[in-house]
């Protein structure tokens, strides 16, 4: 499609693009391309995003092409019935044995969020360890979002002593190559055919050295 957004799933009702690193959702302006105009010039008419990714995080994300589904789209998020499925290559070695963040998070400053004691709202993940490289000092994740608040899996890999490699807010601030968040995968029924979807983001071409590099 582009070098920032290619086709993952398409009918005509739905589109399912792979997002690059430093492309906005939405929000974008003439000076700088958002994903929802993208989609628009790909399809001919506006298209809006049903959920939003972070400028940094890559990956997979549903856009809808009319308003038929809007609710049943809504609901469908609402009632967490859409299973966001994200890898993640962290710094430091993952405790084995952590498997399950819960916190609550909460804003702290501009664009900034953090896992508080109380007052903000509540967000689940769990976790699988997909590969360590001791060499690199880095593990390779599976993060699963059992809640959907904004920077949720960023904040848990932090809680989990292991920061996402690249993160500018919440990691150690050191140089990388690449930001280690990526959206792998989207899995949902579809509201007007009720087949059940598993739509899969091959991770940035920048990953395949890293991930070469671990033992899986």
């Amino acid at each position: 499609m582009t070098p920032t957004a290619d086709v993952i799933y398409e009918d005509e009702h739905l589109l399912v693009l792979n997002k690059a690193s430093g492309v906005l959702t939405e929000g974008g302006s003439e000076r700088e391309d958002d994903l929802e105009q993208i989609a628009t010039r790909h399809v001919g008419k506006p298209l809006h995003c049903c959920h939003r990714l972070d400028r940094l995080t890559s990956g997979a994300v549903l856009l809808r092409k009319n308003g038929h589904y809007k609710a049943e789209l809504a609901d469908l998020f609402e009632k967490r019935q859409i299973r966001k499925l994200y890898w993640a290559l962290v710094e430091g070695v993952w405790p084995t044995s952590l498997r399950r963040i819960e916190t609550q998070v909460a804003p702290v400053g501009s664009g900034v969020w953090s896992n508080v004691e109380s007052r903000g709202k509540s967000a689940i993940s769990t976790f699988q360890i997909l590969g360590k490289s001791r060499e690199s000092n880095l593990t390779w994740l599976n993060v699963l979002l059992k809640t959907g608040r904004t920077h949720q899996a960023r904040l848990h890999c932090l809680k989990g002593g292991c920061p996402v490699i690249g993160d500018p807010f919440y990691g150690s601030k050191k140089p990388a190559e690449l930001f280690g968040l990526h959206a792998r995968e989207l899995r949902f029924r579809h509201p007007a055919t009720n087949e059940d979807l598993k739509l899969i983001a091959p991770p940035p071409a920048n990953w395949d050295a890293t991930l070469a590099s671990i033992n899986r």
